[in-house]
């Protein structure tokens, strides 16, 4: 299971009074080719820290824009009420993404832990299960960007690895062949 992130991930939200909601959604270039790519291998699913109101208008647009119903498709579609709040070093709060409830029991009747990945742009959303995170660039809007071409490259050469947690993920950009986690 790859479970995705939204937010600077797949779209840049951009105030917009003209637009329906008040927002314009920039998608990231080459998502329906990342999502036609990755939904082969992998069942996917949404996790963002955004509002319900928030990813279900970006999942529109997605749909329309890519031909792709990410919200139909999606295994589960998890929003901010699904996160939990922890305090930072600096004394502030922010919203984490605890990859135990990948531990949910209709979850793992499905998909084991060591069958999910989470793709997302901030690692402190994961910092209790970052062998699941493969973290992308945060992405604001440049036309030229590559990042979705190239990691749906890099996830269909994992896909068929039998524990994709054990996997090193930190320099997926690298070209080198996927290897086993560096503890050193």
């Amino acid at each position: 299971m790859l479970v995705l992130d939204l937010d600077e991930t797949r779209w840049h939200g951009i105030p917009d009074p003209e637009a329906a909601g008040g927002h314009q959604f920039l998608l990231r270039p080459h998502l329906q080719f990342f999502l036609g790519s990755v939904a082969g291998p992998y069942a996917l699913a949404v996790w963002t820290a955004a509002t319900e109101d928030w990813m279900s208008q970006g999942l529109r647009v997605i749909a329309l824009e890519t031909g792709f119903d990410l919200a139909e498709q999606a295994f589960f579609l998890w929003h901010r009420e699904r996160c939990t709040w922890r305090r930072t070093d600096e004394g502030n709060y922010e919203l984490r993404k605890p990859a135990r409830k990948f531990r949910a029991k209709w979850i793992r009747a499905r998909y084991p832990g060591h069958r999910v990945l989470a793709v997302d742009d901030q690692p402190s959303n994961y910092l209790c299960g970052y062998g699941h995170l493969v973290r992308v660039h945060g992405w604001t809007g440049d036309p030229e960007d590559q990042e979705l071409r190239a990691l749906a490259d890099y996830l269909m050469s994992i896909a068929h690895q039998p524990d994709l947690r054990r996997l090193e993920k930190r320099h997926w950009r690298s070209g080198r062949p996927p290897g086993p986690l560096d503890h050193a």
